[in-house]
């Protein structure tokens, strides 16, 4: 048995690509940002079954759009499409002696042939509610917002200012691992279902995460790309340091969720944060006007903006804050690893 192909649908880059490997090995070939990273990262995602792997960055740039045209909906009277999800088709090629280990995946008694499919949803628990969490939440910061000290050309708005900005935090409450029986009869020889198909939604017994896991195996070797000599700040003293700002961060963000009410921390963050970017803009104008003329990033997004990272969710992370000693400075240096 061995993966014959998958689908991998609203993935960062890839909106809805199908991929077929060989039985042995296969190799992704392409120019920088072509998507071969997504393409693999998305099997890795999926098959680890944790939700920590999945960010509202890992969704198509498409999709962003369509959250916040649905967040902007109004509340009643209209009815609400559904929110876009993150989904991987995977096809086996099943050999008569390893059917036994895919017969939770069988459509049907009646089913024959050589492959069998599963697919997995990163999906929204339930649309509605989350829609109606989303309202609420806004409505309440914007009442709490006109409730401060108005200011000449103020120009605070509290979060959530779109569905958006409310999943950059919520998404992993409001969303869920779906997995459902694929019937290969229902597709055709590109694997594109037919229209109007509904797979069959999985069992509890024994689980689609478990099924998953006994079938396929995701071992991800990341390149190293350091910025900064790695050997740096490895003392006795940076570990603890470290150690003891992440504990701090973690403190720190518990205490926050508590706080979103305090309106005149987030307006004075929020005022430094537009301050900040339009100053990185003017410094980097002319830097980022040359590369675009070079094609980087990528020929089909040249522009590139700066902006900084001022939230109160990470001022306290190990990026942006350190512990210090009074008399002298804590050696601390996080090593970054960059999958790619």
């Amino acid at each position: 048995m061995h993966l014959h192909s998958y689908r991998i649908k609203n993935y960062r880059r890839l909106r809805d690509v199908h991929i077929e490997l060989a039985s042995d090995i296969s190799i992704f070939v392409g120019s920088n940002n072509s998507g071969k990273t997504s393409a693999t990262q998305a099997l890795y995602a999926f098959a680890s079954g944790s939700k920590d792997k999945f960010s509202l960055y890992d969704f198509s740039s498409t999709c962003w759009k369509d959250f916040d045209t649905l967040g902007n909906h109004p509340e009643a009277g209209v009815e609400q499409p559904e929110l876009p999800l993150i989904s991987l088709d995977l096809w086996f090629e099943v050999a008569a002696s390893d059917l036994y280990l895919v017969i939770p995946l069988l459509p049907s008694t009646a089913w024959y042939g050589t492959q069998v499919g599963i697919r997995i949803e990163f999906a929204p628990r339930n649309a509605v509610e989350l829609l109606e969490k989303f309202r609420t939440a806004r409505a309440e910061a914007q009442a709490m917002a006109a409730a401060l000290d108005k200011r000449e050309n103020e120009k605070y708005v509290p979060w959530p200012k779109s569905l958006t900005d409310y999943l950059k935090n919520e998404l992993l409450n409001e969303f869920e691992f779906k997995y459902y029986v694929l019937d290969r009869a229902q597709f055709n020889d590109a694997h594109k279902p037919q229209i109007g198909y509904a797979p069959l939604l999985l069992g509890k017994e024994p689980g689609g995460a478990a099924i998953l896991k006994s079938l396929i195996k995701v071992d991800n070797l990341g390149a190293q790309r350091h910025l900064a000599d790695p050997a740096v700040g490895t003392g006795a003293g940076a570990g603890r340091s470290e150690d003891l700002s992440k504990r701090l961060s973690r403190f720190y963000k518990r205490n926050l969720d508590q706080r979103q009410e305090d309106h005149l921390a987030l307006r004075a963050l929020f005022d430094s944060e537009t301050g900040l970017n339009e100053h990185l803009a003017d410094v980097f104008k002319d830097t980022l006007g040359r590369l675009s003329k070079l094609g980087y990033p990528g020929l089909n997004n040249p522009q590139l903006e700066i902006k900084s990272a001022l939230n109160p969710a990470t001022i306290m992370s190990s990026q942006d804050a350190r512990v210090h000693y009074v008399r002298c400075c804590a050696d601390c240096a996080a090593s970054f690893v960059h999958l790619g």
